[in-house]
């Protein structure tokens, strides 16, 4: 038993079924999802679950592994407090006495609060609609020129095209055909922009399978064929977009847009609360009221000696970091001039990182507060 009544589970190689509603409730984000763990084989027989409960309510549960000197934190796209990283740290580090580095893949925290040596470096983002109560609210929501775009182009689409409609599938209903119908739009639309789509055969499988588990997937059918599409997964009221697209050679009626813009509404009246948008930091999220949440790499060391013993694997942790920082600040800057303060902001952070690196080896790379 710990301070404020906090009681520790440890499920040693082993991830409880019990814990499934839990994690859902306590993260609501699919990266934290057991179905995405089953569907992409993200545990195993060597995957192990702390859960932290106090007397009312579940603190934190978090999948792992150890590799040597190692831990793995399974879990993605979660928000933690510091209290609850230097629980969890402790824990480990007590537990697993050979284990000096503890790494998690993509988590929203305040690091000032953080009791061990660490890196944490932007790893990725979440673009995020909290969801009004009606549709209604939500069109009065977006700017007058969204809306007037929503206005002309849906009036002029159902003036073109009045046999096309709008249809949505939930869970075990969806259509397999109609999710790979909706990659190929993907794929063929970044054809036009002489790009190869990330999704395989695989991974169309994988997404396939993980939205039939629990997700919906809406289409605009034109002549029995799609048109248009959007897949999403759902943990309890929270649905995440992995693919919105059309077909290119609609491009002049806004279909992707409209499809994006019909699919959310028909979240809202399911009673959904949050509308992933996902990664990519397209200007139509942003339109649609999408507030992008940042996530960072976070890597805690049991103490300064063995973040020197891991100095080579550090080192790449923040070469590899400050890279991703300038990539994404020169893709605000070139959208955005008014982000050109935090291009130099990150400039003058590169140069610290790089000047400490030279004057005091690896400590540099690490900070403590």
């Amino acid at each position: 038993m710990e301070a404020r009544h906090t009681t520790i589970s440890l499920y040693q190689n082993s991830v409880p079924s019990f814990i499934e509603p839990e994690l859902d409730a306590l993260y609501g984000h699919v990266f934290s999802s057991l179905a995405q763990f089953r569907v992409y084989d993200g545990i195993d027989a060597a995957t192990h679950t702390y859960v932290a409960q106090s007397a009312d309510r579940t603190e934190a549960i978090l999948l792992f592994r150890v590799n040597g000197r190692r831990v793995q934190v399974l879990n993605e796209q979660i928000a933690m407090a510091p209290d609850e990283i230097n629980r969890f740290a402790r824990y480990v580090f007590e537990t697993w006495r050979t284990v000096d580095v503890i790494r998690f893949p993509a988590l929203l925290a305040d690091g000032s609060g953080l009791a061990y040596p660490h890196q944490k470096f932007y790893r990725t983002e979440d673009i995020v609609l909290t969801l009004p109560p009606t549709p209604e609210d939500y069109l009065n929501a977006l700017g007058k020129a969204t809306r007037k775009n929503f206005k002309y182009h849906g009036n002029r689409l159902r003036r073109n095209f009045p046999d096309m409609r709008f249809e949505v599938w939930t869970d075990g209903n969806i259509p397999e055909s109609h999710v790979r119908d909706i990659i190929e739009l993907n794929r063929a639309r970044m054809a036009t922009k002489n790009k190869e789509s990330e999704i395989d055969t695989e991974e169309a499988g994988r997404l396939s399978r993980l939205v039939r588990e629990s997700g919906l997937v809406s289409a605009m059918v034109l002549d029995g064929r799609v048109v248009a599409g959007t897949v999403c997964s759902r943990v309890g009221a929270n649905y995440f977009m992995h693919i919105n697209a059309h077909d290119p050679a609609y491009d002049d009626a806004r279909l992707g847009k409209l499809c994006c813009y019909m699919t959310i509404c028909d979240c809202i009246t399911r009673g959904g609360k949050e509308f992933h948008f996902m990664w990519g930091r397209f200007e139509y999220k942003y339109l649609l009221l999408g507030v992008q949440r940042d996530y960072d790499e976070l890597t805690l060391y049991r103490s300064r000696a063995h973040l020197l013993r891991h100095g080579a694997s550090a080192f790449r942790i923040a070469y590899n970091g400050y890279s991703r920082e300038w990539k994404f600040r020169l893709l605000d800057v070139a959208n955005k001039p008014d982000e050109s303060s935090l291009l130099l902001r990150t400039a003058s952070r590169s140069l610290n990182f790089l000047r400490q690196v030279k004057q005091s080896g690896f400590r540099g790379v690490v900070a403590r507060h």
